[in-house]
């Protein structure tokens, strides 16, 4: 009898293994039927490199270019798996959020490459992110926006949040299928969109950044 243990372990451990595959690629065909008809309203496409793999869409909000992917990150102990929206914005300005409390802490050596590529920290009193820009003063400034503090304040669920050559990029931990439905979609859509304007209305040169700065 004992020496059946083994194989019955394993054969429990396949079966185990066998579910969460056939959950998991049911959950990803249920999300690509969902891009599909969200492409249809961003006059865009939805697409993926593999039948089993998670899908992607790309077209057009508000007259912006869109993308909408997955991403799997890694801090000190876990992956996670992670929605990300990104959305074209016009505004020179670079500047990096990463979630305080969140899965996003870097771990200790990518702390410096960090510093390379996206430049310092910036101190912001009262935002729940870290913030860090090649600009530290020109992000200090804008971050301390009333308005622009209340859109970030509300997106504390946002692991990371990039305003880069053009593209603002959010990405959160996906929580499930609900999450990319059409609607769900549409409201998370809205809600980056928001945020960008914020920033543009902030871009060099214009009134309210000349106003704030006299």
């Amino acid at each position: 009898m004992i020496s059946y243990i083994p194989l019955t372990f394993f054969g429990v451990i396949a079966a185990i293994g066998l579910g969460f595959f056939v959950h998991g690629f049911v959950n990803r065909q249920k999300i690509f039927a969902a891009f599909t008809e969200l492409a249809s309203g961003l006059s865009g496409a939805a697409g993926r490199s593999a039948i089993w793999a998670y899908p992607y869409l790309s077209g057009s909000y508000e007259g912006r270019p869109v993308k909408i992917f997955f991403h799997t990150a890694e801090n000190h102990t876990v992956s996670v798996l992670n929605l990300v929206v990104e959305l074209g914005v016009s505004t020179p300005d670079k500047v990096l959020l990463l979630q305080k409390n969140g899965f996003r802490d870097p771990k200790p050596d990518q702390k410096a490459k960090l510093e390379e590529e996206v430049g310092p920290s910036v101190p912001v009193p009262g935002l729940p992110f870290d913030v860090r820009s090649q600009d530290p003063a020109r992000a200090a400034l804008i971050m301390r926006s009333p308005d622009l503090s209340r859109e970030v304040g509300a997106m504390t669920s946002y692991n990371q949040i990039l305003l880069w050559d053009g593209s603002l990029i959010a990405s959160k931990q996906f929580e499930g299928v609900a999450e990319t439905l059409p609607d769900a979609m549409m409201g998370t859509l809205a809600r980056i969109f928001s945020l960008a304007k914020r920033f543009e209305e902030l871009a060099p040169g214009t009134e309210k950044i000349g106003a704030q700065s006299a």
